[in-house]
């Protein structure tokens, strides 16, 4: 079983199991199964584009082709950033208490989510479950597994339970309104192709 997510609101802690909430289990799934000639279900695969090797599914997931065609294995690999620079890989933020603060309406409407969980409370402050009750949201960070891109957390009470949206910001880029007119020429085409029945 996965760590709790752990939070720090006004200097206490609380902590909630999670469960990740997705398509499949609001809405149940399906799936389309190819088959061969013989009924049995086929596999997928992708050639390379020089056509020399075909990968089959879990693959790439091991590693890559560089440029000149030789197999690099993930442990091998380097993240760096467009200077070149090492990255810094954030270590994941589950059973590690998290630094919470309030936020704003706005604050989680510019969030891109990209994953959203359902909580289940083990141990909540009370000063928290105030804040949620009177429709507080919180903010934290959250990093589900060691990786180079963290995320934005947002904690919120619903009818439905408690649930945390995580993502990236996205604020709207905002331009004086002037900027956004678009100057129309009103003046009549010289090249009118309009045939002139006066001609005929």
């Amino acid at each position: 079983m996965a760590k709790p997510i752990v939070l720090k609101f006004g200097g206490a802690e609380s902590s909630f199991d999670f469960a990740k909430l997705d398509r499949k289990k609001l809405y149940t799934t399906r799936r389309r199964q190819a088959l061969d000639a013989d009924g049995k279900p086929c596999r997928r695969a992708s050639l390379t584009r020089d056509g020399r090797y075909l990968l089959q599914a879990g693959m790439t997931a091991q590693g890559y082709f560089d440029a000149a065609g030789a197999w690099v294995p993930n442990k091998a690999l380097k993240a760096v950033d467009a200077e070149g620079n090492s990255v810094h890989k954030h270590p994941s933020t589950l059973g590690v208490a998290q630094e919470a603060a309030l936020a704003t309406a706005r604050d989680l409407l510019d969030l891109k989510v990209v994953a959203t969980y359902m909580l289940d409370p083990l141990e909540v402050d009370a000063g928290l479950q105030e804040v949620l009750d009177n429709g507080g949201i919180v903010r934290l960070p959250m990093v589900y597994r060691a990786g180079y891109d963290p995320a934005t957390a947002f904690l919120l009470d619903t009818d439905n339970g408690l649930f945390l949206l995580t993502g990236n910001a996205t604020p709207p880029e905002w331009v004086e309104p002037a900027a956004t007119l678009a100057v129309i020429d009103e003046e009549e085409d010289d090249d009118d192709d309009d045939l002139d029945f006066d001609m005929f």
